[in-house]
């Protein structure tokens, strides 16, 4: 026969076992890395901000920002210095704009971004590229959950920079604009090309924000056949597809849009910027 003391707490075990369970299949199912992704994108925020593209079968890029680089912060912000960024995400609680900056900053999208509990402002620091240890990849604040920062702590293990093709960035030669030149398509999913699935804007206002949206997806491997402005002020942002495939899926993903099929014209995808007009408005 069962203890008073064993029925007595049964409830609080069952509820405990429920809740592990639940936040292992939440760790699972939003795990980017179990998503099987070609290429996954990762920002370190600190005084040595370090960016990571690791690839399962092709090369891993890394290279570092220096403090003092101006990047443009999207949401309506302006020009900003990657050592003030933390101080700005602070004070509007958006650690989202970390995701944005350095999205446009590299023409990818980012997957993963991670950033110090203490807020600081970073002065002009630049120093050779950072592989983060044990304490940043568990111990800072990011989006990612737990399963990621396992698989990256593995995936980080590895400090040969012979894995890594290092791109080299100063203060005097750092140029967003450049940068994007110089090296748009580095980062991108060349599964993506391959399937061909291309996408059409279609905007409300601002066209510089539609294009700013056009350089990031187009350096992700997917490719924007046109830009063209609506009458039709769409509340919120959605995705339009002829068939919802991996692309679709990844666009939604990252730009929070929802997606569903529908008649398309010139384009696989249509992308009705709605809300995105503010949330990622550029000067």
């Amino acid at each position: 026969m069962a203890s008073p003391n064993k029925v007595k707490n049964f409830p609080i075990f069952l509820f405990l076992f429920l809740f592990l369970i639940y936040w292992l299949i939440k760790n699972l199912t939003t795990s980017v890395f179990l998503k099987n992704k070609e290429r996954i994108n990762v920002v370190f925020y600190s005084k040595n901000t370090t960016f990571f593209s690791l690839s399962q079968h092709d090369v891993n890029y890394l290279f570092s920002f220096p403090s003092s680089a101006e990047v443009l912060v999207p949401g309506g912000y302006g020009n900003y210095k990657v050592g003030a960024l933390g101080k700005l995400v602070s004070l509007e609680d958006k650690p989202v704009l970390l995701k944005k900056v350095f999205s446009g900053a590299t023409s990818s999208f980012i997957d993963l971004y991670f950033y110090p509990v203490k807020t600081e402002i970073y002065y002009d620091n630049f120093d050779s590229p950072n592989f983060p240890g044990f304490s940043e990849v568990f111990l800072s604040k990011s989006n990612a959950n737990f399963i990621d920062r396992l698989f990256l702590l593995g995936k980080l293990f590895d400090r040969n920079q012979s894995n890594y093709k290092i791109i080299s960035l100063t203060k005097a030669l750092f140029d967003q604009s450049q940068f994007g030149r110089d090296f748009q398509g580095s980062f991108y999913k060349k599964s993506y090309r391959n399937i061909g699935t291309n996408v059409q804007i279609i905007y409300t206002k601002s066209y510089s924000t539609a294009n700013f949206l056009s350089q990031i997806i187009d350096g992700e491997g997917i490719k924007v056949v046109d830009i063209s402005q609506s009458d039709s002020d769409t509340a919120n942002c959605r995705i339009i597809a002829k068939k919802i495939d991996v692309v679709g899926r990844a666009l939604s993903d990252f730009f929070g849009c929802p997606v569903k099929t529908g008649e398309t014209t010139i384009s696989d995808i249509i992308l009705e910027v709605g809300s995105l007009e503010k949330d990622w408005a550029v000067k």
